[in-house]
């Protein structure tokens, strides 16, 4: 689909990141079924950011809040639960920039990490920000922590044991 990616490697776990771009001038309206999916509405929509292997991932955008669905080009999983309910800021949106996807040596996709931005105050304009780690067992993605910097969440992708699995999109 859009590959744009960087490679980087972690001798400590022989897992690599792949890095891939969420911000808005390299992700398009979905196609395919994927378009019927997430028709285009105003205040409701998505888009099909650039991703790795045969996932796909999507940036949701609903009433001015924002998550990632992330499809295996068969089923869908949404993040919207785990990022409306974050217990961090209002006003969730993505924080544009990339997507970091753990890739085993193998190449089997471990995790997809991705920056969810809020505010901390909507007085003053501040804002804070956590990273969502999403582990892939079997091919299902489930919810291995949200944590606040970069290396938390390579060790938490990599540590693995993601328990809470994602909602299937209807």
């Amino acid at each position: 689909l859009f590959f744009t990616g960087i490679l980087a490697f972690s001798a400590e776990t022989q897992n690599k990141s792949v890095y891939t771009s969420t911000k808005e001038k390299d992700c398009k309206r979905p196609t395919g079924k994927f378009r019927n999916l997430y028709p285009y509405e105003e205040e409701n929509t998505a888009v099909e950011c650039p991703s790795y292997k045969n996932y796909r991932i999507f940036k949701v955008f609903q009433s001015g809040r924002e998550w990632i669905d992330i499809s295996d080009g068969t089923s869908i999983w949404t993040t919207s639960k785990e990022v409306m309910g974050g217990d961090f800021g209002t006003w969730p949106h993505i924080k544009e920039g990339v997507a970091e996807w753990r890739v085993a040596k193998s190449g089997e996709v471990k995790a997809l990490i991705f920056r969810i931005e809020a505010y901390e105050d909507e007085l003053t304009g501040t804002f804070q920000s956590r990273l969502y780690v999403i582990g892939f067992d079997k091919g299902k993605p489930k919810l291995c922590g949200i944590v606040k910097t970069n290396e938390e969440a390579a060790k938490t992708a990599d540590r693995g044991n993601c328990t809470k699995e994602l909602s299937l999109k209807k």
